[in-house]
């Protein structure tokens, strides 16, 4: 048979390729924005250490711990430092809203009980202004 007629690739070809595919596209994801891999590692690290916490005789010493609130207000000021180095790296710049916007609501989830209801729209508004900028700043 020629080059010309060669048969289709079997199954596990294309999975074997698909797999393949995918790996690089999940390598290339991480080392092009290093930024959102530390910010991550940082989060998962966080909530290790509030489980750790929570589950241990040190967070018997505060009346105030609830393990998914001080989570979220961990959460929130990692991913508002990730924007703030998002804004000062050209390179990552692109994502700083997004970043800054999504350490407010996980503040604003984590501190839930101190803000009022009425402070939950801001993030909502600024997810739509930022949905809506994204919309029309694409070129097409």
């Amino acid at each position: 048979m020629t080059e010309l007629h060669k048969t289709k690739p079997d199954r596990k070809e294309r999975m074997r390729d698909a797999e393949d595919s995918w790996e690089a596209s999940w390598d290339n994801w991480w080392r092009s924005d290093r930024a959102d891999a530390v910010g991550w590692a940082a989060l998962f690290l966080w909530g290790a250490v509030v489980v750790l916490a929570t589950y241990s005789e040190f967070s018997e010493d505060f009346d105030w711990w609830d393990g998914w609130g001080v989570f979220f207000v961990g959460a929130g000021v990692i991913v508002l430092i990730e924007g703030l180095v998002r804004l000062g790296m050209p390179r990552y710049r692109s994502k700083w809203a997004w970043s800054m916007l999504w350490g407010t609501i996980f503040l604003a989830l984590g501190l839930g009980g101190l803000l009022s209801p009425a402070w939950y729209a801001l993030p909502l508004v600024g997810i739509a202004v930022l949905i809506l900028k994204d919309a029309f700043a694409r070129s097409t």
